[in-house]
């Protein structure tokens, strides 16, 4: 399955970087081995800046927080952690300037 989602600005850059390599979502059904393209949003400007990252799931967990603050399994889908590496691509850019 391949899954997009808009990043805002800082975020993006922090897994351009290398810094992050998980991310929490909702409302989605992935699992290891799917592929999540990652689209960096600029929200002054309310637009895509064209930069993306493909990247291939490695691992997904379900939790919920309990009123405690822990995490448990979730009994619902749709709250994940999702790990992932980037992998090469048609999306892979250098600075600014996406390659195509």
């Amino acid at each position: 399955m391949i899954v997009n989602r808009q990043l805002e600005k800082s975020l993006f850059e922090q897994i351009a970087n290398g810094q992050k390599r998980d991310m929490q979502l909702t409302d989605c059904d992935m699992h290891a081995g799917d592929t999540l393209i990652l689209e960096e949003w600029d929200q002054e400007t309310q637009a895509y800046t064209g930069r993306k990252i493909e990247t291939v799931v490695t691992a997904v967990d379900k939790i919920a927080k309990t009123p405690a603050g822990s995490r448990q399994e979730a009994i619902e889908p749709g709250s994940l952690i999702i790990q992932f590496e980037p992998k090469p691509s048609k999306y892979t850019f250098v600075g600014e300037q996406e390659q195509r």
